[in-house]
Protein backbone atom coordinates (compact mmCIF):
# COMPACT_ATOMS: atom_id res chain seq x y z
CA UNK A 1 0.00 0.00 0.00
CA UNK A 2 1.75 2.83 -0.82
CA UNK A 3 1.84 5.45 1.50
CA UNK A 4 1.92 9.39 1.18
CA UNK A 5 4.40 11.01 3.07
CA UNK A 6 3.18 14.94 2.50
CA UNK A 7 -0.04 13.91 4.33
CA UNK A 8 0.31 11.18 6.34
CA UNK A 9 -2.20 9.03 4.67
CA UNK A 10 -2.25 6.07 2.10
CA UNK A 11 -3.12 6.81 -1.33
CA UNK A 12 -5.48 3.93 -0.86
CA UNK A 13 -7.08 5.36 1.81
CA UNK A 14 -7.37 8.63 -0.32
CA UNK A 15 -8.89 7.03 -2.95
CA UNK A 16 -11.76 5.26 -0.61
CA UNK A 17 -12.69 9.00 0.54
CA UNK A 18 -13.23 9.92 -3.22
CA UNK A 19 -15.07 6.59 -3.89
CA UNK A 20 -17.13 7.18 -1.04
CA UNK A 21 -17.88 10.88 -2.05
CA UNK A 22 -18.56 9.94 -5.48
CA UNK A 23 -20.72 6.81 -4.30
CA UNK A 24 -22.74 9.85 -2.53
CA UNK A 25 -22.54 11.77 -5.85
CA UNK A 26 -24.18 9.01 -8.13
CA UNK A 27 -26.84 8.40 -5.94
CA UNK A 28 -28.48 11.78 -5.01
CA UNK A 29 -31.48 11.49 -4.95
CA UNK A 30 -32.46 7.91 -4.90
CA UNK A 31 -32.85 7.48 -1.30
CA UNK A 32 -35.14 10.49 -1.06
CA UNK A 33 -37.34 9.08 -4.54
CA UNK A 34 -37.61 5.41 -2.80
CA UNK A 35 -38.75 6.82 0.38
CA UNK A 36 -41.25 8.81 -0.80
CA UNK A 37 -42.44 7.26 -3.89
CA UNK A 38 -43.52 4.14 -1.45
CA UNK A 39 -45.13 6.45 0.77
CA UNK A 40 -46.91 7.33 -2.26
CA UNK A 41 -47.52 3.29 -3.17
CA UNK A 42 -49.15 3.15 0.00
CA UNK A 43 -51.03 6.44 0.24
CA UNK A 44 -50.57 8.40 -3.16
CA UNK A 45 -51.05 11.62 -1.26
CA UNK A 46 -48.44 10.79 1.56
CA UNK A 47 -45.15 10.92 -0.69
CA UNK A 48 -46.34 14.62 -2.53
CA UNK A 49 -47.85 16.18 0.62
CA UNK A 50 -44.39 15.74 2.24
CA UNK A 51 -42.49 17.78 0.08
CA UNK A 52 -45.63 20.23 -1.08
CA UNK A 53 -45.47 23.67 0.90
CA UNK A 54 -49.07 24.07 -0.48
CA UNK A 55 -51.53 23.36 2.32
CA UNK A 56 -54.59 21.25 0.00
CA UNK A 57 -51.99 18.92 -0.81
CA UNK A 58 -51.48 18.18 2.97
CA UNK A 59 -55.51 18.28 3.19
CA UNK A 60 -55.80 16.03 0.87
CA UNK A 61 -52.95 13.56 2.62
CA UNK A 62 -54.64 13.73 6.15
CA UNK A 63 -57.95 13.38 3.92
CA UNK A 64 -56.70 10.24 2.24
CA UNK A 65 -55.58 8.68 5.60
CA UNK A 66 -59.20 9.27 7.14
CA UNK A 67 -60.52 7.55 4.34
CA UNK A 68 -58.52 4.77 4.03
CA UNK A 69 -60.08 3.37 6.90
CA UNK A 70 -63.75 2.58 5.59
CA UNK A 71 -64.40 0.04 3.81
CA UNK A 72 -65.97 1.34 0.80
CA UNK A 73 -62.35 2.17 -0.54
CA UNK A 74 -61.61 0.30 -3.42
CA UNK A 75 -57.97 -1.65 -3.01
CA UNK A 76 -55.12 -0.19 -3.85
CA UNK A 77 -54.22 -2.50 -6.49
CA UNK A 78 -57.47 -2.11 -8.13
CA UNK A 79 -56.09 -0.27 -11.68
CA UNK A 80 -57.80 3.10 -10.96
CA UNK A 81 -55.94 3.69 -7.85
CA UNK A 82 -53.19 2.00 -8.98
CA UNK A 83 -52.54 3.99 -11.85
CA UNK A 84 -53.10 7.02 -9.23
CA UNK A 85 -50.29 5.83 -7.17
CA UNK A 86 -48.15 5.29 -10.32
CA UNK A 87 -48.83 8.42 -11.19
CA UNK A 88 -47.89 9.90 -7.91
CA UNK A 89 -44.82 8.36 -7.93
CA UNK A 90 -43.55 9.33 -11.26
CA UNK A 91 -43.96 13.05 -10.17
CA UNK A 92 -42.05 12.43 -7.18
CA UNK A 93 -39.26 11.33 -9.63
CA UNK A 94 -39.68 14.77 -11.91
CA UNK A 95 -40.00 16.90 -8.40
CA UNK A 96 -36.75 14.38 -6.85
CA UNK A 97 -34.66 15.07 -10.51
CA UNK A 98 -35.08 18.96 -10.61
CA UNK A 99 -33.73 19.49 -6.78
CA UNK A 100 -31.34 16.83 -6.99
CA UNK A 101 -29.97 17.49 -10.74
CA UNK A 102 -31.10 13.90 -11.82
CA UNK A 103 -32.63 13.27 -15.07
CA UNK A 104 -36.13 13.88 -14.59
CA UNK A 105 -37.19 11.71 -17.17
CA UNK A 106 -35.28 8.74 -15.37
CA UNK A 107 -36.27 9.77 -11.73
CA UNK A 108 -39.72 9.65 -13.32
CA UNK A 109 -39.94 6.29 -14.34
CA UNK A 110 -38.10 5.02 -10.86
CA UNK A 111 -40.98 6.89 -8.89
CA UNK A 112 -43.26 5.61 -10.99
CA UNK A 113 -41.71 1.44 -10.69
CA UNK A 114 -41.17 2.05 -7.02
CA UNK A 115 -44.80 2.98 -6.26
CA UNK A 116 -46.14 0.46 -8.33
CA UNK A 117 -44.38 -2.36 -5.94
CA UNK A 118 -44.76 -0.23 -2.84
CA UNK A 119 -48.45 -0.73 -3.80
CA UNK A 120 -48.79 -4.40 -3.84
CA UNK A 121 -46.26 -4.93 -0.84
CA UNK A 122 -48.02 -2.66 1.57
CA UNK A 123 -51.20 -3.72 0.50
CA UNK A 124 -49.55 -7.35 1.52
CA UNK A 125 -48.53 -6.70 4.58
CA UNK A 126 -51.51 -4.93 5.83
CA UNK A 127 -53.43 -7.49 4.60
CA UNK A 128 -51.35 -9.90 7.10
CA UNK A 129 -51.65 -7.45 10.04
CA UNK A 130 -55.45 -7.32 9.74
CA UNK A 131 -54.78 -11.73 9.82
CA UNK A 132 -53.32 -10.45 13.55
CA UNK A 133 -54.65 -7.61 14.35
CA UNK A 134 -58.04 -5.61 14.49
CA UNK A 135 -57.76 -3.63 10.85
CA UNK A 136 -57.87 -0.04 12.18
CA UNK A 137 -54.64 -1.55 14.10
CA UNK A 138 -53.73 -2.81 10.93
CA UNK A 139 -54.21 0.35 9.12
CA UNK A 140 -52.93 2.72 11.95
CA UNK A 141 -49.60 0.84 12.13
CA UNK A 142 -49.42 0.96 7.93
CA UNK A 143 -49.98 4.80 8.38
CA UNK A 144 -47.01 4.71 11.60
CA UNK A 145 -44.62 3.60 8.67
CA UNK A 146 -45.75 5.65 5.27
CA UNK A 147 -45.66 8.63 7.31
CA UNK A 148 -42.26 7.94 8.39
CA UNK A 149 -41.17 7.03 5.16
CA UNK A 150 -42.28 10.51 3.79
CA UNK A 151 -41.21 12.35 6.17
CA UNK A 152 -37.86 10.84 5.92
CA UNK A 153 -37.35 11.06 2.33
CA UNK A 154 -38.32 14.49 2.33
CA UNK A 155 -35.83 15.41 5.00
CA UNK A 156 -33.62 13.62 3.00
CA UNK A 157 -34.01 15.31 0.02
CA UNK A 158 -33.83 18.59 2.04
CA UNK A 159 -30.72 17.98 3.19
CA UNK A 160 -29.24 16.77 0.14
CA UNK A 161 -30.63 19.99 -1.49
CA UNK A 162 -29.16 21.80 0.49
CA UNK A 163 -25.81 20.54 0.21
CA UNK A 164 -25.92 20.68 -3.95
CA UNK A 165 -27.34 24.02 -3.55
CA UNK A 166 -23.38 24.57 -1.33
CA UNK A 167 -21.67 22.75 -3.98
CA UNK A 168 -23.17 25.19 -6.91
CA UNK A 169 -21.77 28.12 -4.99
CA UNK A 170 -18.55 26.79 -3.82
CA UNK A 171 -17.20 23.55 -5.58
CA UNK A 172 -14.28 23.49 -3.51
CA UNK A 173 -15.80 23.29 -0.42
CA UNK A 174 -17.25 19.58 -0.88
CA UNK A 175 -13.89 18.42 -2.14
CA UNK A 176 -12.04 19.59 0.85
CA UNK A 177 -13.97 17.95 3.08
CA UNK A 178 -13.90 14.49 1.59
CA UNK A 179 -10.34 14.35 0.86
Amino acid sequence: MPHDRRCGTSKWAGSLLVRGSMHDETHTGLIPLALLAAASGARSMTGVAAISTHAPVKLLAAGELIADKTPSIPNRVDPAPLLGRVVAGALLGIAVGGRSGRNRREMAVVGGLIAFLSAHATFRMRRALSAHLPAVSAALIEDAIVIGAAVTGAALLRRRSHFASQRLRNPNAARAVTL
